[in-house]
């Protein structure tokens, strides 16, 4: 496997970080950037030796550690991964909050033992730093302006490799595989935002105790609960707020794992499976909680807005019309440009994402009392559009 970043990654780096301004005096808290936080969790490791442990577990393709802070002895093993969608910064601030609670209570380290990942796509999470290290939350604007997600192909999170498929090509995911088959976490939690809606959680298997546990949350924080977000269209749910991630083929392990090949699939979303058409989103592969359920683990995505927002009224008509029209227009954007883009992790970002666009079109389509009014609708082209400025 070629170890260098694909697309030209670091010229990419570097262009997005010129761009980046510390933030103004007064204003809501932001998430960390990715050096402030892994020198965050550095600190908080060498100031309490004899509770923290910190290791690095492996190497971006970009050239960055991929770190692992350990807190406490207890029986329990939970691991904490942030950062598996690089647009979704929220979690690292998360981490640093989980990281500094457990310090601060004695008993939280005699129950369990916490194992925290600051994230598992540091080069994603750099290529975005441009919106998010301002002043918090963003506007819309400067949000899209700045923009980057992964392909499906570039994301450790989706790429989990699966019976019948090759190996794990990503060394993110690869350092993950082995992360998971040493803890053998009891539950796993990797952390998500979306950028609007309500609050839910997914799981990889029905817990009812998660409703009232997702209800008192919200309320807490003054937060709506989702009712039927876009991601979860016919998903089994035990209730409000609460979806089952339905199954992926049995994960290979990582003892039985290459450092050579690729791995199965085009490009595409781990919300997509069962979609065959070669021009829709398709999976490259499992998830991490997929592959940790292997080990009996119980995997749980957390996802809260980071806006609060209205409701969207969006008649299913105009919205299927909307992403053809916008799917039609950087389709055409991307035929006449691609030669002069040259090497960069925006344009596949940008296809994958116009795939994307067709399959909700096709979902609201065929399920229109379930996908209508959905924000998705229009988010969707606004991402295409801002990352098609980074080619």
């Amino acid at each position: 496997m070629d170890p260098r970043p694909p697309h030209g990654w670091r010229t990419h780096m570097a262009r997005r970080a010129y761009d980046v301004s510390p933030p103004p005096s007064g204003g809501a808290p932001r998430p960390p950037t990715w050096s402030a936080l892994t020198a965050r969790l550095r600190g908080l490791a060498a100031a309490n030796p004899g509770t923290c442990r910190i290791t690095t577990v492996g190497v971006s393709r970009g050239g960055e550690p991929l770190l692992l802070l350990a807190l406490g002895h207890g029986p329990l093993r939970l691991l904490i991964v942030a950062g598996a969608h690089p647009n979704e910064p929220v979690g690292h601030a998360t981490a640093v909050a989980l990281a500094e609670h457990v310090l601060a209570h004695p008993s939280a380290r005699e129950d369990a033992t916490w194992y925290v990942l600051p994230s598992s796509d540091p080069d994603g999470a750099l290529l975005n730093e441009a919106w998010y290290s301002r002043a918090w939350p963003p506007t819309l604007e400067s949000y899209h302006r700045g923009f980057y997600r992964p392909a499906a192909e570039d994301q450790p999170e989706a790429t989990f490799p699966t019976t019948g498929g090759g190996p794990a090509a990503l060394p993110e995911t690869r350092a993950l595989m082995t992360v998971v088959d040493t803890v053998r976490p009891d539950a796993m939690v990797s952390l998500h935002n979306a950028d609007s809606g309500g609050s839910f959680y997914v799981t990889t298997r029905s817990e009812t105790a998660l409703v009232d546990l997702l209800a008192d949350c919200a309320a807490r924080h003054d937060l709506p609960v989702a009712q039927l977000p876009a991601d979860c269209v016919d998903w089994a749910s035990p209730g409000p707020g609460v979806f089952v991630l339905p199954p992926a083929a049995t994960p290979r392990t990582a003892a039985t794992d290459s450092t050579e090949g690729c791995s199965d699939g085009s490009a595409g979303s781990e919300n997509a499976g069962g979609i065959t058409d070669v021009d829709e989103w398709q999976p490259a592969g499992a998830t991490s909680v997929h592959y940790a359920a292997r080990h009996g683990c119980l995997g749980l995505y957390p996802e809260v807005p980071m806006w609060r927002t209205e409701p969207v009224g969006l008649p299913t008509a105009e919205g299927v019309r909307h992403l053809l029209s916008t799917t039609d227009f950087l389709t055409g954007v991307m035929e006449c440009t691609a030669a002069a883009a040259g090497p960069t992790p925006f344009l596949p970002a940008v296809q994958d994402t116009v795939k994307g666009m067709r399959l909700v079109a096709r979902l609201t389509r065929r399920q229109p009392p379930q996908v209508s009014d959905h924000d998705l609708h229009l988010l969707l082209p606004l991402r295409a559009a801002g990352m098609r400025r980074g080619c």
